[in-house]
């Protein structure tokens, strides 16, 4: 799929603009506050109905606007029939999510016609914020190429719901053995949910070394893991027992604690992504690797985020067929020469990519010459001549 056209109306700096965009290499040029990444935001906002920006829907509003609405059509080929995906908002109303001017009945039909990925500043939040962050970028990739991803994680939030407000009861005065059946089914729930979840990051951690790899400012072996409470289960159960079992003998050990916070502590919704640095010892001597959330360079968390949502990309392409579309925000001015040519050629192999840059002289003339340009003046936007 590929982004072919977006209007921006009172969105963000952008009064009413329309751009044009070409199935390959995007190239959006132009200065600093012109707009740019206001852009990309408002693609983002009309093909997935959120800001990888703010979770306040109200400062996509321009100033002074009572609303702002993006529209993007988009296309499977050059010769596809085209979607138009439609997100309006206005300040104190409902947002109205519409896909070929039909109202959308869940979030989850956006993502089934088509793969989208964003860089922007805040993206580096994957890195350096919290594991809520991470888990939700995770789930949101995989409940989008794998329709059983997002079964076992609805199933997962709905035993969760129920097993807390039952923790609620027993704190009320409700009898502790209650728990027992909600323990083996979050016990079931959980683990099966947990093998998807660690084949999607195994999948992706092949990808992302390569790319972490060939983006980070002074090379490296790089890692993507995820890291979870179920890796403190026993590895050979007792005999006769089993990963079930443990499981459920984790809640229990933990249970006076939950029914006092009425809050399930123990599962797959607590896991985290790490991404680590390998070839570097730690001063101690050790053998652990080095977290680039607490340790790495900002260029070694751009290239962390980087090298993940290139991994994405593949891993759906491998599932769907669809490279889909890339969106990236000034990821250049940060590369030296030999890792944006690196970067374009990646971007240029196939699928859309649509870049901003302060400076066409971080392309080559036939990296310009094959991609279609887009000049920025203000927060007006139009094709380059």
């Amino acid at each position: 799929m590929f982004v072919s056209r977006l209007r921006l109306v009172n969105f963000r700096s952008y009064p009413d603009a329309t751009v044009e965009f070409a199935p390959g290499l995007n190239v959006i040029v132009g200065r600093n506050a012109s707009g740019k990444t206001n852009l990309l935001e408002g693609a983002w906002f009309a093909l997935r109905a959120s800001s990888p920006r703010t979770t306040k829907d109200d400062k996509a509003v321009r100033w002074g606007a009572g609303f702002a609405r993006a529209e993007a059509t988009v296309a499977a080929g050059e010769s596809a029939d085209a979607h138009t995906f439609t997100v309006a908002y206005a300040p104190g109303q409902a947002k109205q999510v519409r896909l070929d001017g039909a109202d959308v009945a869940s979030l989850d039909e956006l993502r089934r016609h088509g793969a989208v990925f964003i860089f922007v500043p805040e993206s580096l939040l994957l890195v350096k914020g919290s594991p809520a962050r991470r888990r939700a970028h995770l789930d949101a990739f995989a409940a989008g190429i794998d329709p059983a991803y997002d079964a076992g994680l609805r199933d997962l939030h709905l035993v969760l719901k129920q097993r807390n407000a039952q923790l609620w009861r027993v704190r009320e005065g409700a009898a502790t053995d209650s728990l027992d059946a909600w323990d083996r089914q979050l016990a079931r729930v959980a683990l099966a949910f947990e093998d998807r979840r660690r084949a999607v990051v195994a999948r992706l951690s092949a990808s992302y070394r390569d790319f972490a790899a060939a983006l980070a400012p002074g090379g490296g072996e790089f890692s993507l893991a995820l890291v979870s409470q179920l890796d403190e289960l026993p590895a050979a159960p007792s005999p006769g027992g089993s990963d079930e079992e443990a499981f459920v003998a984790a809640l229990r050990a933990r249970r006076g604690g939950e029914i006092g916070r009425a809050v399930s502590g123990f599962g797959p919704h607590r896991d985290d992504l790490r991404f680590a640095e390998e070839s570097a010892p730690p001063p101690d001597g050790g053998a652990a690797a080095r977290d680039l959330r607490l340790f790495g360079s900002q260029g070694e968390q751009r290239a962390a985020v980087l090298a993940l949502l290139l991994a994405e990309r593949a891993v759906a392409a491998e599932l769907t067929g669809d490279l889909g579309a890339l969106l990236l925000d000034d990821v250049m001015s940060e590369l030296d020469d030999a890792r944006r040519r690196l970067l374009v050629g990646t971007l240029t192999a196939g699928g859309q990519a649509i870049i901003t840059t302060t400076n066409r002289l971080y392309f080559t003339a036939a990296e310009l010459a094959s991609a279609k340009v887009i000049e920025l003046t203000g927060g007006a936007a139009g094709p380059d001549a």
